[in-house]
């Protein structure tokens, strides 16, 4: 019997045969196959996990090797796969029936903990056609996503004669490898909306920013607004989520993998359906939001993967982070260089910016003195940079509503508005693919030619619109793009003047030095 580990290198890791060899000798415990602290220290863990589970620790020289060995393991996740292979090799549990893998940290009481990476474990084990995944009770619900009734929970130690039963007997009824489960729950992409979830009813006013979060969460295209403190920014930010579809099978995989890498677990369904609203503080260090650091794990920008980035008062995120936002936004992943290796994260997201319109946050408010010079209002825009601001499609500029708008009652629901926004989903699924990469927003320039047929007055339209405004080509294509969903959101087939009007005027500011002209 072959017993595994894993070990985590970026989004796709690498399973660890975990051998055990006893020998004649002053009774020690060696682990080679370069192990880090907390694999080493593993060796006083699972000496008093088994003696307290009722078993026997061999009084033999153990030698216990992680291989491939030219690959550094780390983590406690090895605990319970090395009890298991040391009991194997001394005779007190008996064959499986299959190569399994097993991951757990263990307590000196013999109780199993839960891991980080269970998800993407089972996904390595189900390639390598492993039979079985044991794992902790926690844990479960996430390796039954891929390994189905393949997977098997483990609370205690002391369980595992118990448990080699149970394996034995299941892959007596069937096949001796692991298969991708049929059981992942094709769920309707409609959204149920939770009682505490922030529904769009709550945004009154703002008729033009309720816009453009749906053509935000239609086609994914990234936003900007702007505008002074309490005119509904962060409000309406917190609201884009919740019109947005379910995330199909395939990128609610992708997404619950990410989060489990990082440490967070999915809950009883297994996988996490709901798209993500992540809102990282200011003052996140960059390994936070993009993702690296000793372990290499996913950030910020990962776990908002297929839902929304929201970072309130952007200019004041150190520069280097925003700028490294410009790689997942143009490709869809990140890449983390570090001296052994390179790793991959997708980062699929729509990025949400708000910001004040100046330093004070007083521009352009009625009844309010800016005590801000044209410098400081141009240096506090800039931290944005221009390559960062010509990929955000959408750019709105907001006011405080007045009492009027306040007291008018609640505005359209959340619930529908996902409506309209599903129905321009389908339409894109349906001519372009279901999965986020193929969304509006990540129409290359081929696809434009094919998907964006512009009807006679919408072309002198654009024509006029990219000549008086001077944009880069880049922009050029955002406003096909969001033409085409404002013409899908419409249930048009082809893009008409009226689309490419209102396209053009959600790309207008920002483009220019005076960012903070609010008419």
């Amino acid at each position: 019997m072959t017993i595994f580990g894993y070990e985590p290198l970026g989004f796709q890791g690498e399973l660890v045969t975990v051998e055990v060899d006893l020998k004649r000798g002053i009774p020690a415990v060696d682990i080679v196959g370069l192990p880090d602290g907390a694999v080493r220290e593993a060796r006083d863990r699972i000496r008093a996990a088994i003696r307290n589970a009722g078993f026997e620790f061999p009084l033999e020289r153990l030698l216990i090797n992680l291989a491939p060995a030219s690959m550094k393991k780390g983590g406690s996740s090895f605990d319970l796969s090395m009890a298991l292979a040391v009991l194997h090799a001394s005779g007190q549990l008996p064959d499986f029936g299959s190569a399994i893998l097993a991951m757990g940290e263990l307590e000196l009481s013999g109780r199993v903990r839960p891991v980080p990476g269970v998800l993407p474990a089972t996904a390595a084990a189900v390639s390598a056609g492993i039979g079985a995944v044991l794992v902790a009770r926690e844990n479960l619900a996430e390796a039954r996503v891929l390994a189905g009734d393949r997977a098997f929970s483990l609370s205690d130690l002391g369980g595992a004669l118990t448990l080699a039963a149970s394996v034995r007997s299941v892959l007596d009824r069937s096949p001796q490898t692991l298969e991708l489960s049929s059981a992942i729950a094709r769920k309707p992409l409609t959204r149920t909306l939770g009682s505490a979830e922030p529904d769009m009813a709550d945004l009154r006013g703002q008729a033009k920013l309720r816009r453009a979060l749906e053509i935000s969460a239609a086609g994914g295209h990234h936003l900007l607004i702007f505008g002074p403190p309490g005119s509904g920014k962060t409000m309406a930010a917190r609201r884009l989520a919740g019109i947005m579809p379910l995330l199909d099978d395939d990128d609610a995989v992708t997404l619950t993998t990410l989060h489990s890498l990082a440490g967070f677990s999915p809950g009883d369904d297994g996988l996490i359906w709901q798209p993500p609203f992540r809102a990282p503080h200011h003052g996140a260090s960059a390994e936070g939001i993009v993702g690296g650091g000793r372990a290499r794990r996913p950030g910020e920008i990962s776990l908002a993967h297929g839902g929304v980035l929201f970072l309130d008062e952007a200019p004041e995120f150190r520069v280097d982070v925003l700028q490294a936002l410009r790689e997942p936004l143009e490709e869809g992943t990140i890449s983390i260089a570090r001296a052994e290796r390179v790793s991959s994260y997708p980062s699929r997201f729509v990025l949400v910016l708000a910001c004040n319109p100046c330093p004070c946050g007083n521009l352009g408010r009625p009844g309010a003195v800016c005590l801000c010079s044209g410098d400081e209002i141009r240096r506090y825009w800039k931290r944005l940079g221009g390559p960062l601001l010509d990929r955000i499609d959408l750019r709105v500029p907001v006011q405080p509503v007045g009492p009027d708008a306040l007291l008018a009652g609640p505005g359209e629901s959340s619930r529908a508005v996902a409506e309209r926004v599903q129905m321009a989903r389908l339409r894109q699924s349906r001519r372009q693919g279901a999965s986020l990469s193929h969304l509006n927003s990540r129409l290359g320039p081929a696809e434009l030619d094919i998907h964006c047929s512009l009807d006679a007055g919408a072309m002198e339209i654009f024509r006029a619109g990219i000549a008086s405004g001077a944009v880069s080509t880049r922009a050029s294509h955002g406003i096909l793009r969001v033409a085409r969903t404002i013409a899908d959101l419409r249930g048009a087939d082809r893009i008409d003047s009226a689309a490419v009007v209102e396209a053009v005027e959600l790309r207008r500011y920002g483009d220019e030095d005076c960012y903070w002209q609010i008419p």
